[in-house]
C-alpha cells in the first residue's frame, strides 16, 4: 500500500476550532435575527436564530437567562450578543448568547428600563417615602419652560379653580441633552423658597422628547426634595422615571393642576352647606333653651320662691347640726376614749408573759426536733451501707474478675448456644476488658 499523509477528522475540527476561537471578530457579535425552537433545560435557555435565508443554533446558560427583562418565545425577533463556539466532537457550531434583547425597543428604551429596576431597588418610589399633597396649598411653584403650553393649562386651571393660590414659576429646560441640569437647577431654586407644593410639567411627546424626564440625577434631585413635587408630564400614557419618583403622578399637566386644587365652586357649595347646617344647629339650640327656660318658670320653686328659701335654710340648719356632731373634734374625742379602753384589756391579757410561755415552748419543740432527726439520718445511713455491701456483693464485674465472663452478638447478650452460628462475630466482656472472637464449634 502506497504511503501518504492525511489527516484525521478530529485534527480538522481541533484545527478550525482553535481558528475559530482565535477570530476576534467571532466574539461578543450584536446579532439580529428571530427566534425558534425555543426550550429551557436544567435553566438553560436552548433556541435556534434565523433569518429569512439561514439558520444556526444557540444557547444561553442560566446564569444569563435570568437577567432577561421579557418573555423569550418563538416568533420574537431580538438582538444578541454572542461569541460562535465549534463543538469538536461533533463538528458542529453554535452561538454562545451572554446577552438578548427585543428588537425595535432600542437601547434609550432599556436605559429607561435599568434605571428603572435600579432605583426601584433602591427604594426611590416606595409609596413610604412619599410626602403627603397638602390640602389647600396656598403657594404653588411650577418647574417647566416658560413659553410651553403646559404653563397656560396650569395657570389658568389654578386661575379657574382657586384663585387664592399663587403661582411661581421656575423657567427650565424641558427637552434635549441640557434638559436635565436645567430642571435639577430649578428644583433646587423652588426647594430654597418653602412653598406648599410643586408642579414639574410638560406637554406631550415622543419617548425621545420626554427622555431628559428619565435622569437618574434629576430623580434623585426630587426625591431629596423638601417640597411636595407633583408629576404632570406627557400625556396619560406617557410614563418616565420622574412620574415614579415623584410623590403624586398626574397624567397630564392640566391633570397637576387639578390635583394640587379645589374646585372654587365645589368649595362655595360646600360652605353654603356648611353654613345652613351652622345657621340650623344654632336656631334648634336657640329654640331648646327657650323651651327649657318656659319649663323652669312654671316649677314650683319660682312660683313659691319665699317658701323655697325657707325650705332651703331648714335644710341648711340641719347639715350644720349633722356636721357638729360628726366634727373632727367629736370624733378626736371618742377614738381616744376607745385607745384607753384597749390598753385597759392589754394590761389584763399580760401579753408579754404569754409571748415568753409561747417561746419556751417553742424552744422545747426544737430540742425534740433535733433528737428525731438526727436518729433519722443514722436511721438511713445505716440502710444506705446495707444497700451498698449488697450492690458489691451482686456485682457482676466482682464474679467476672473469678474468672467469669459475657459474650455478645451484634450488642447482645448470648445466654444459649442456640443464639450463635460457626463463622459469628462475638465479643467476649471480661473484668478488665474485651476480645473479639469467631466461633469455630458449638456443642450442647
Amino acid at each position: 500500500m502506497e504511503n501518504r499523509r492525511y489527516l484525521t477528522v478530529t485534527a480538522i475540527n481541533r484545527y478550525l476550532a482553535a481558528k475559530i476561537d482565535s477570530d476576534i471578530n467571532l466574539k461578543n457579535m450584536p446579532i439580529q435575527g428571530e427566534i425558534s425552537n425555543a426550550r429551557i433545560s436544567k435553566g438553560h435557555l436552548y433556541f435556534v436564530l434565523k433569518d429569512e435565508n439561514s439558520e444556526i443554533s444557540a444557547i444561553m446558560f442560566q446564569n444569563n437567562v435570568a437577567s432577561l427583562n421579557f418573555k423569550v418565545s418563538d416568533g420574537v425577533k431580538v438582538i444578541v450578543k454572542a461569541t460562535l463556539q465549534l463543538y469538536e466532537k461533533r463538528g458542529t457550531y453554535s452561538l454562545i448568547v451572554t446577552s438578548m434583547q427585543e428588537y425595535g425597543l432600542g437601547l434609550l428604551y432599556q436605559e429607561f428600563l435599568k434605571l428603572k429596576e435600579k432605583l426601584a431597588k433602591e427604594g426611590l418610589f416606595d409609596e413610604a417615602h412619599k410626602k403627603p399633597i397638602p390640602e389647600y396649598p396656598m403657594n404653588i411653584g411650577v418647574i417647566t419652560s416658560e413659553t410651553a403650553d403646559a404653563l397656560h393649562d396650569i395657570a389658568s386651571t389654578i386661575s379657574k379653580r382657586f384663585p387664592l393660590a399663587s403661582l411661581t414659576l421656575y423657567p427650565a429646560l424641558v427637552q434635549g441633552t441640557d434638559a436635565p441640569a436645567s430642571l435639577i437647577s430649578a428644583i433646587k431654586r423652588m426647594d430654597k423658597d418653602n412653598l406648599d407644593v410643586c408642579i414639574i410639567a410638560r406637554g406631550g411627546g415622543s419617548f425621545e422628547d420626554l427622555s431628559c424626564f428619565n435622569d437618574e440625577e434629576l430623580a434623585r434631585t426630587i426625591y431629596n426634595a423638601n417640597t411636595p413635587i407633583v408629576s404632570g408630564v406627557g400625556h396619560e400614557a406617557d410614563y418616565t422615571i420622574c412620574d415614579f419618583v415623584s410623590d403624586f403622578r398626574a397624567p397630564t399637566p392640566t391633570g397637576a393642576a387639578v390635583r394640587v386644587t379645589h374646585d372654587k365652586e365645589l368649595l362655595l357649595k360646600d360652605l353654603y352647606n356648611l353654613k345652613v347646617k351652622l345657621t340650623n344647629s344654632i336656631n334648634n339650640i336657640i329654640d331648646g333653651k327657650i323651651i327649657r327656660l318656659e319649663k323652669a318658670t312654671e316649677k314650683h320653686y319660682f312660683k313659691n320662691f319665699n317658701e323655697y328659701l325657707e325650705k332651703l335654710e331648714f335644710n341648711l340648719a340641719s347639715t350644720i347640726d349633722r356636721l357638729n356632731l360628726n366634727s373632727p373634734i367629736n370624733k378626736i374625742d371618742r377614738f381616744s376614749d376607745n385607745l384607753l379602753h384597749l390598753e385597759k384589756r392589754l394590761k389584763a391579757i399580760n401579753i408579754l408573759k404569754r409571748i415568753d410561755d409561747v417561746k419556751a415552748y417553742l424552744e422545747e419543740d426544737k430540742k425534740k426536733l433535733n433528737v428525731n432527726f438526727s436518729n433519722f439520718i443514722n436511721d438511713k445511713e445505716i440502710y444506705l451501707e446495707n444497700n451498698i455491701n449488697k450492690m458489691v456483693i451482686l456485682n457482676p464485674l466482682n464474679l467476672m474478675k473469678k474468672g467469669y465472663s459475657l459474650v455478645y452478638k451484634d450488642d447482645k447478650l448470648i445466654t444459649s448456644v442456640d443464639l450463635v452460628e460457626i463463622d459469628d462475630d462475638v465479643s467476649i466482656r471480661l473484668s478488665d476488658g474485651s476480645l473479639n472472637a469467631k466461633v469455630k464449634e458449638k456443642r450442647k
